[in-house]
């Protein structure tokens, strides 16, 4: 369950206004947190954790705003240690026929949270702001249509002659029409476009400037079957394209623009098991994404994940992610990254509002041509007070 979910799920009190504040601290090791490519240093760090969600919740309107945050001894933003602060924002209004939902994050944390992005072998800050809207109305008992929207924008404080990462601007829309067949299979053709511009300079020189833009669409046909009252299959599968458009300079003066095009089928599949004491969950997909590179990156991403309860005092979770990207450069080229999160953890529910929580990750990249490996180990232990729920 999601902390939003689940802060929804436990008002108890008839006053739509309320927080729910958590807190605490988190001691860490890592072998190699900055993922250095030659040779890392082993870091030990101590860190705050700070959570304020504050909920609204009547008449068929959910809100929520969350400050949360990390805050530690660690050194800038090259770490996967690094400090974040993250303002979220999500309000939600339903009705007999529909929902509307809209989603805005401001964040500044490290790029290296996001499968590892690089600038000259590090990671840097990253600040970014994005809003989304999500639309659903049922048009008759079997047929319902989804309109979503998004925009983000991102910037990397990183050196001046730095070129691995790109700010930039993304903007996406698109339809899905879902048909239920049965009590079990439902049907969806979805739809996108998109536009992707980086924002700066991607040469180290002043009288020489490059700008990169790439307009996408995608159509897709998807199959979701409920296979049991456990079990649940998701499924699609189709076709995006992208034209990649690189406009020269030469100080104020346009030259000339380069075209190129990225196409690739994309597909998303995931299994899940949703039971009383063990849940399960499975996915792979290919997509065509912005990750801070000339132009969008086609990823290949697989994702594993499982929790079990064991008692009211003790659960555990075990989660892995493995991505293959695909990031095309200027003037044609190209290179991969290959990137690996494993997580285990062990929670203790001390008290009902006392959480102690242990993990165990491996964190390991390869990017090349040529090929250039790092890896980090970690350890880490988070102590967590949740406080009771006061209205406001």
């Amino acid at each position: 369950m999601s902390i939003t979910s689940a802060i929804f799920a436990g008002r108890a009190s008839a006053e739509p206004w309320a927080i729910t504040p958590r807190m605490g601290i988190s001691t860490d090791y890592s072998s190699n947190p900055d993922l250095l490519l030659i040779k890392g240093t082993a870091e030990e760090h101590v860190a705050g954790l700070l959570d304020l969600p504050v909920t609204y919740d009547s008449d068929g309107v959910e809100i929520l705003v969350r400050p949360n945050g990390r805050l530690s001894n660690s050194k800038g933003y090259s770490s996967l240690a690094s400090n974040f602060a993250h303002l979220d924002a999500d309000a939600q209004f339903t009705s007999d026929h529909g929902s509307t939902t809209l989603q805005a994050e401001l964040a500044r944390d490290s790029s290296l949270y996001f499968a590892g992005g690089l600038s000259n072998g590090i990671g840097v800050r990253r600040d970014s702001a994005s809003t989304s809207a999500d639309w659903t109305r049922a048009m008759t008992e079997r047929s319902q249509i989804q309109l979503d929207a998004s925009w983000s924008q991102v910037h990397y404080a990183q050196p001046a002659n730095a070129t691995s990462l790109v700010d930039y601007r993304y903007i996406s829309a698109g339809p899905t029409l879902s048909f239920t067949l049965s009590e079990l299979n439902t049907l969806q053709l979805l739809g996108s476009v998109g536009k992707y511009q980086s924002l700066n300079p991607l040469t180290d020189t002043r009288s020489f400037d490059a700008r990169t833009e790439s307009t996408t669409d995608s159509l897709q046909l998807g199959f979701n079957r409920q296979l049991s009252e456990i079990w649940k299959l998701t499924t699609s599968a189709g076709y995006s394209r992208s034209l990649d458009h690189e406009n020269y300079y030469l100080g104020p003066f346009f030259l000339e623009t380069f075209k190129s095009n990225q196409n690739s089928g994309v597909y998303a599949a995931s299994l899940a098991r949703q039971g009383e004491t063990l849940n399960l969950t499975g996915s792979v997909s290919r997509a065509l994404q912005p990750t801070g590179f000339a132009y969008l990156s086609r990823q290949d991403t697989v994702n594993l994940g499982a929790a079990y309860t064991q008692s009211e005092r003790w659960d555990y979770a075990v989660n892995g992610t493995w991505q293959k990207a695909l990031n095309p450069g200027l003037n044609g080229g190209s290179f991969n990254v290959r990137y690996l999160n494993a997580q285990l953890t062990a929670n203790w529910h001390w008290t009902s509002q006392w959480l102690i929580s242990m993990h165990v990750v491996r964190v390991s990249q390869e990017r090349g041509p040529p090929t250039i490996t790092a890896a980090s180990n970690g350890v880490s232990v988070d102590i967590v007070r949740q406080f009771l729920r006061s209205d406001l």
